[in-house]
């Protein structure tokens, strides 16, 4: 299981005092090296954030090991194909990257609910005596449906119902209604979920179950006042049905962190709404959320060189 020269591929940039700790202790190839690298067929574990790893470079790969993701969704990592190859995939969810993204999920109604784009501009343009009939939103009392249910989501919910008093209920097939309602939850079906809430925040990842969840027909569902943030994954919302909902008036407002392109193409739709809030899939980039994704990138990288099992790893038959 351990390798007498580990050679370590860190695609995408990560924090220092993980980077570090691995050059450190390890060859490493860096994401400024890239695969141009001449040792790139040499490497045996790699660790990645959000870039596409495809099949054929794992193929140039022989001696390759294992695959560590920086953060939670794996959707861009082939882990069937690595576990036919016997390699270990795992991620680093949860700690202060789960508490970055509630976060970020929460700035983003907020921002939507407050119409923080156009205040903005009022001040910036002068329409100052526009203040007289601006209403803004509130998210205290509000209604938060959480569609999926783990880690980011309970923080999510864990933020809105205390810090504002918030009625919360969450949509997850994979759970019982039991283990939704003892986080003190009110579990729903995505139909009644739709309808019901102000704020609809998604927290599940990009499967194949899941690509195209919120679609069209599902848009009709919510209140025309109702507001969709997205920190998850692109891919979830139909990009397109979401643009024609909101430019018809179906519903209130959008705040995406994520896209099915990223970066999204520079005449996407969503771009010249004012209903719309957009970040650059940033929301667990926090000083706090980037050092804990390092830090346990570089544990789950010493762990499985020293012969050992990762906490999350994903495809257990591939330790075998």
């Amino acid at each position: 299981m351990s390798s007498a020269h580990p050679l370590i591929y860190i695609v995408d940039p990560i924090h220092p005092v993980g980077a570090d700790r691995l050059a450190a202790a390890y060859d490493v190839i860096s994401p400024e090296q890239g695969v141009s690298d001449p040792r790139i067929e040499a490497v045996t574990h790699i660790v990645i954030r959000t870039t596409e790893l495809p099949e054929a470079l794992i193929a140039r790969m022989p001696g390759l090991k294992a695959i560590v993701k920086h953060g939670a969704g794996v959707d861009n990592i082939p882990i069937p194909f690595a576990t036919t190859r016997g390699i270990m995939v795992a991620n680093t969810p949860g700690g202060n990257n789960s508490t970055a993204v509630a976060e970020g999920a929460v700035a983003l109604m907020l921002a939507l609910l407050r119409r923080v784009r156009e205040m903005d501009a009022i001040v910036r343009e002068n329409r100052w005596d526009e203040r007289w009939t601006t209403r803004l939103g509130d998210l205290t009392g509000a209604r938060v449906g959480l569609i999926g249910f783990g880690r980011i989501a309970r923080c999510t919910a864990k933020i809105c119902a205390k810090g504002f008093d918030a009625e919360v209920a969450a949509y997850d097939p994979m759970l019982s209604a039991e283990d939704v309602s003892a986080a003190g939850v009110t579990p729903m079906d995505l139909p009644a979920l739709l309808g019901w809430a102000d704020v609809i925040s998604i927290h599940v990842p990009l499967i194949e179950g899941t690509r195209n969840l919120i679609g069209s027909a599902e848009l009709a569902r919510m209140r025309s006042t109702a507001l969709i943030v997205n920190c998850s994954r692109g891919g979830i919302i139909d990009e397109a049905s979401l643009a024609e909902a909101l430019v018809a008036g179906r519903i209130g407002g959008a705040g995406l962190d994520v896209f099915e392109a990223e970066p999204p193409p520079k005449d996407d739709p969503l771009f010249a709404l004012p209903n719309v809030v957009l970040a650059p899939h940033v929301a667990g980039v926090t000083e706090s959320g980037m050092k804990g994704m390092a830090t346990a990138c570089a544990d789950a990288i010493d762990t499985i060189i020293s012969g050992g099992h990762p906490a999350n790893l994903l495809n257990p038959e591939a330790f075998q």
